[in-house]
């Protein structure tokens, strides 16, 4: 298959998988406000404290434990993809539509199955790892057949077209979701069925050069280790040392995925799960209403990705004449200042024009994971991209157990107090994180 087929079935797989996703995003929020409120019997005030803070805790809770399953198998999933292959991997989307399926049946039985069982069903993503390792597996097939010069703008292109799934399934949802949110629930788990279809038409694309010895190592440790390494080594000698050093490094890669796990989560959490339900119940908007933030955010971040980033990326090459690494660096900064004034605003907004106005800060911004990916990209070695992108997934998953309960409990919280909302503090906590983003200096570039 072609680099354009391949990367042409890869986009077809993200996309749908992320449409679905986004399609039930707010209905499933929606329907599990309407279960809570009738097994509650707020009657029609579905806005009840009581109500939003079950929601709340809900919601936390379940995005948590989605996180689980991730951190456990990112870095075996993300070995067994630089040694087996990344298609098989990236077919492990099936456990995530198991999942789907299995919320769906907990809704329709909840006279009988307690609502938070919800939680439980994420056991399912240990087949594949989750969204996440589905992710990375998508990003290292994508950097194994694009040249080191395209990357960091095939990068931005590939998130802005994730972004299209938000763009499109947030009306749609909307539109469907003025008869029942039963529909759109249902039609999400069909399109990442589809979405998995797509995955079985891509080809593998792991260099066929096997994986060396040092794949869990420094960047140093891989070099001092190429010059030890000699030519005439027989393949059980080879073998051993290969599984040895990758069993040694996996705590080490375990340890440093933790290290900016806060910001990574921080920006999924503002986002998409925060921005619905904080607004919704901040200015007593409706779910789909609030619905429509996801869709502005969506709008900027894909003029951001598809024309801004690889336009300033461009110019910076040639104005500045920077590597790029340190290219990708000042991008990764500049987006962590944009995502750092926009949760501000939004944390001080008392009006809903000033929360829309830190939602389009905060969305100029989004270049940030992209850029950061792409910074870690060039310090690997292609035969350790599946294991990169998996320490990104679990980078990112690490910080939930945390990331999850917290801001969901202070949104609760805050929801009981009688004298109202006074700050968003899940913004101003991502405030702080995000200005250690603005300043940091995470690699020393001669």
């Amino acid at each position: 298959m072609s680099r354009a087929k391949s990367i042409l079935g890869i986009g077809i797989t993200i996309v749908a998988v992320d449409f679905g996703s986004a399609l039930t995003l707010a209905p499933q929020i929606a329907l599990f406000e309407s279960l809570i409120c009738r097994r509650l019997g707020g009657g029609g005030d579905c806005k009840s404290p009581e109500v939003q803070g079950e929601l709340a805790l809900l919601i936390g809770w379940k995005e948590t434990l989605d996180q689980l399953p991730g951190i456990i198998v990112a870095l075996p999933y993300g070995l067994a993809a630089d040694r087996f292959g990344r298609k098989p991997i990236l077919l492990g989307l099936f456990g995530l539509v198991l999942e789907e399926i299995a919320i769906r049946l907990v809704c329709w039985w909840n006279v009988v199955i307690p609502l938070r069982i919800v939680c439980a069903t994420s056991i399912f993503q240990i087949i594949g790892g989750g969204a996440q390792t589905a992710s990375a597996m998508a990003y290292a097939m994508i950097t194994d057949v694009v040249p080191a010069e395209k990357r960091a703008s095939t990068f931005y292109i590939t998130a802005a077209v994730v972004l299209l799934g938000e763009i499109l399934a947030t009306p749609l949802n909307a539109f469907l979701m003025i008869s029942t949110p039963g529909m759109p629930t249902l039609l999400g788990v069909e399109v990442e069925l589809a979405g998995l279809s797509a995955a079985t038409f891509v080809s593998e694309t792991r260099p066929g050069k096997p994986p060396t010895a040092v794949q869990t190592t420094t960047i140093h440790e891989r070099r001092e280790e190429l010059r030890s390494v000699g030519d005439g080594d027989d393949s059980t000698d080879y073998e051993h040392r290969s599984w040895k050093h990758t069993m040694s490094g996996y705590w080490m890669h375990l340890r440093g995925a933790g290290e900016n796990s806060w910001d990574l989560n921080m920006v999924t959490f503002l986002a998409l799960q925060l921005i619905i339900p904080y607004a919704s119940s901040r200015f007593m908007w409706s779910i789909p209403r609030a619905s429509f933030l996801v869709t502005l955010k969506g709008i900027i971040n894909l003029i951001i990705l598809l024309l801004i980033l690889p336009w300033l990326s461009a110019r910076l090459s040639r104005w500045m004449s920077w590597s790029p690494a340190v290219k990708d660096l000042r991008v990764v900064q500049g987006s962590a200042w944009f995502l750092t004034f926009g949760a501000l605003l939004m944390a001080l907004a008392a009006q809903p024009g000033a929360f829309v106005v830190g939602v389009c800060v905060f969305a100029f911004g989004w270049g940030f994971s992209a850029a950061l990916r792409s910074l870690a990209t060039a310090l690997a070695l292609p035969s350790q991209v599946g294991l990169l992108n998996s320490r990104i997934g679990l980078a990112q998953g690490i910080g939930s157990p945390i990331a999850g309960p917290i801001p969901q409990f202070r949104h609760s919280t805050n929801i009981t107090k009688e004298s109202g909302y006074s700050l968003d503090l899940n913004s101003l906590q991502a405030v702080w994180w995000f200005s250690f983003a603005c300043c940091s200096e995470p690699f020393p570039y001669s």
